[in-house]
């Protein structure tokens, strides 16, 4: 099964498509000859491609008959003007789906440019996604994400242990580092021996105390270049084979500043809630 047959994104469609066609197409009286016609996809700007198999997901969810030749793939860097699909059927069913064809093409082709140009100069650090994603887009956020050259962070609460700050701030204890002892030794009871730990900290000492486990990974956040040139050090001294990610305020420009410092991996939350959505339209050409 791929995500684009997965319940949660067929839910999506099938939502956008009830947005138009709840109480029909009182314009497709035009075309009541049942006349058939090819469209173009077509991309108005230089873009990545994202998002072609949808267009069959939602033809089949609108219970219509068009046939979808794709002239691009998932990943492709196109130039304006490019076409990405050929549609061919009747023009009311054509028309009728444009705007729900386009709406998830610029949405999820905006998201894998946006991503791509970063991933262009990470300098070889590994960009990571987040879920700052569209209320009900997780799926297709992260898969474009993942087209444009980042890589997915936990999908969902479930695939992973990460300890953030509220949970130790909200755990027991009269210091942070008795806080982040009291969570830690509750997973290290509880918890699946299969589920990878992550904790994020915001200091030197939370980070020490925080090793003490040795979880899979921590996630140094909010800090400046100099507090976190510190941690990568105590990392090494003390714990090498964790994994280090780092989070919060990270752009562009700061990446070449921490590929030099040594950071490995950044997570990046600006690769979803940064994104615009691309220019790319239908046109009818012929019969």
């Amino acid at each position: 099964m791929t995500i684009f047959s997965s319940p949660l994104v067929v839910r999506l469609v099938e939502l956008a498509l009830e947005e138009d066609l709840a109480f029909g197409d009182v314009t497709s009286a035009l075309f009541e000859d049942g006349s058939s016609k090819e469209a173009h996809i077509i991309a108005r700007e230089d873009l990545v491609v994202c998002g072609l198999p949808l267009t069959e997901v939602i033809i089949e969810r609108a219970a219509y008959c068009l046939n979808v030749e794709s002239k691009a793939k998932e990943g492709d860097r196109v130039k304006s003007g490019s076409v990405l699909q050929v549609l061919k059927g009747k023009a009311s069913e054509l028309t009728a789906i444009e705007r729900t064809v386009l709406n998830f093409l610029q949405r999820l082709s905006g998201v894998a440019s946006y991503t791509r140009s970063i991933v262009d100069q990470s300098v070889g650090i590994t960009l990571l996604d987040t879920r700052k994603t569209m209320p009900g887009f997780r799926l297709l956020d992260k898969y474009a994400t993942y087209t444009g050259g980042a890589r997915n962070h936990r999908m969902h609460l479930g695939e992973m242990i990460l300890i953030k700050n509220n949970h130790i701030d909200a755990a027991q204890g009269n210091s942070i580092e008795d806080k982040i002892r009291f969570v830690l030794n509750k997973v290290k009871n509880r918890s699946s021996f299969y589920l990878p730990v992550q904790v994020e900290v915001r200091s030197e000492e939370e980070l020490s105390a925080v090793l003490e486990f040795s979880p899979y990974a921590v996630l140094l956040d909010n800090m400046d270049d100099a507090l976190i040139s510190r941690c990568l050090e105590i990392l090494k001294k003390k714990s090498p084979s964790t994994l280090c990610e780092v989070s919060g305020g990270i752009d562009q420009p700061r990446l070449k500043v921490l590929a030099a410092l040594g950071v490995n991996a950044a997570s990046m939350g600006s690769l979803t809630t940064r994104a615009r959505n691309v220019d790319i339209s239908m046109r009818i050409v012929s019969s």
